[in-house]
């Protein structure tokens, strides 16, 4: 079936997009094999009546421009022994790729692009953080970009849900050496056990449930959050997605009440808003989130996703804008209805619970300061954390302390309190515990405090029978 409108939304999306990160060359590998396609076809298109090619094609995007026979210069110069010098010319230009499928209603297949730079319109800031390396061949030179995978729908052997969930997968079974399924893979998991629509193939679509029978699966862990109301739900994303994470957001369209998945991968972020509460001393941190930047595969990659609340019926949720890049057009509303994140087995302490523990602290260190913190929550890797460490400013003994003399889990959960001039406080949490109180590791001083205030930190540490590193 072919869409009623040619081309599909999804190449003038992606053709707008490279256009607003300078993009001005396109090379075309002709003859390419994907994964992903193969897959599908074996699994679905194969049995269809049209002959459909078992190859794709692939293109690779540039900021700099080249012709065909700049194209031969550069492979003759590296047959000359200048190899890495044009590979680090074509990298420095290299914007990303995509996969073109030979189906008509559905040609985006697995594409990565680069982000958007940092700084955003009206002194805000971007982080992608639920993005991670691919590597591209061509010509014989090795390139890389940074990204996470996007592709559209089919509605053969993938719907929305589907590919939302294959974008999330993609950010995090590398972590675990955990093979990235396909599409088709993610479908026929999901539907083994439970099937509302009849059959898996073609694809109508996911549950919630079935999703979660998809991320076990693929060798992951199932964290569902229902959304409840902007204020919490700011704070599980920007939690889950400072950890590396990339949640699959289950939405409905506010227009028809259609149900749709959406990927976030990136945050727009503001200043971090007082408190209004008087007799608080801390402020939460995930108040700076004010928009998301997700992979929709109905509009494409990156799409901007304004945060804003929606009432109805005495209720207030969240609900997005979603944007085209550059433009203050509006394709969509969506309304969230839950929050499902892929994440490690190993992980089983909650951002939830990590932020049960930290108010009270966050607001215990602001009062004994006597001015008001900043409080995050986020998990990291144990190893990464231990990296930074020699940025903490801390002691000789306690870098001693925290690189040899304590045993972390591998990945750990982190309260971070900080003030406008940087960190304060980390709170470090054993991410395989499910109560947050017994499962603080240590208490790290980011800065050099005065007698008074370490001897405070030292006696709350106690209290949480972990140790205080300064």
């Amino acid at each position: 079936m072919i869409e009623d409108v040619w081309p599909p939304i999804q190449l003038t999306y992606l053709s707008t997009y490279l256009e607003q990160i300078g993009c001005k060359t396109l090379l075309i590998e002709g003859h390419y094999v994907d994964r992903d396609y193969v897959e599908d076809m074996a699994i679905f298109y194969a049995r269809s009546l049209r002959a459909y090619p078992p190859y794709c094609q692939r293109m690779h995007f540039f900021k700099e421009s080249f012709d065909d026979a700049a194209w031969r210069a550069l492979l003759v110069r590296a047959n000359n022994g200048n190899g890495e010098s044009a590979r680090m010319w074509l990298q420095d230009a290299y914007l990303g790729f995509s996969v073109i499928r030979p189906l008509p209603g559905s040609p985006i297949g697995r594409t990565v692009v680069a982000t958007f730079g940092p700084d955003a319109s009206e002194g805000r800031h971007r982080e992608f953080e639920g993005i991670r390396d691919y590597a591209a061949h061509i010509g014989g030179l090795d390139l890389h970009v940074r990204g996470l995978a996007f592709q559209q729908q089919d509605q053969g052997v993938s719907a929305c849900a589907t590919i939302a969930l294959w974008s999330a997968v993609h950010r995090v079974a590398p972590l675990e050496g955990l093979a990235v399924m396909t599409p088709a893979q993610i479908t026929e998991a999901a539907s083994r056990y439970y099937l509302p629509g009849g059959r898996s193939l073609p694809s109508e679509g996911l549950t919630v449930n079935q999703m979660c029978e998809a991320i076990r699966a693929a060798g992951l862990a199932p964290i569902v959050i229902p959304a409840t109301s902007p204020e919490r739900d700011r704070a599980q994303l920007l939690g889950y997605m400072r950890s590396g994470f990339a949640p699959v957001l289950a939405a409905e369209t506010l227009t028809d009440r259609q149900g749709h998945a959406v990927c976030a991968v990136g945050a727009k972020l503001g200043p971090v808003k007082p408190q209004t509460n008087a007799a608080l001393a801390y402020r939460d941190g995930a108040t700076a989130l004010e928009g998301l930047y997700i992979h929709d595969d109905r509009l494409g990659p990156y799409a901007a996703a304004d945060i804003y609340p929606f009432t109805e019926n005495g209720t207030t949720r969240t609900a997005l804008r979603i944007r085209w890049p550059g433009s203050k057009d509006e394709e969509e509303h969506l309304l969230v209805r839950a929050i499902v994140v892929p994440a490690p087995a190993k992980i089983r302490l909650t951002v939830a619970r990590m932020r049960s523990l930290g108010i009270p602290l966050a607001n215990a260190v602001g009062v004994l300061l006597g001015s008001p913190v900043n409080l995050d929550c986020r998990y990291d890797m144990a190893s990464s954390y231990r990296a930074r460490a020699f940025q903490f400013d801390l002691t000789d003994d306690g870098v001693f302390t925290l690189g040899h003399g304590l045993v972390f889990s591998r990945y750990i959960g982190l309260i971070e309190i900080s003030d406008d001039e940087g960190p304060l406080l980390d709170l470090v949490l054993d991410a395989t515990e499910t109560v947050a109180n017994p499962s603080v590791l240590a208490c790290v001083a980011r800065r050099r405090f005065d007698a008074a205030a370490t001897e405070a930190f030292t006696y709350l540490s106690s209290q949480l029978a972990a140790a205080f590193v300064s």
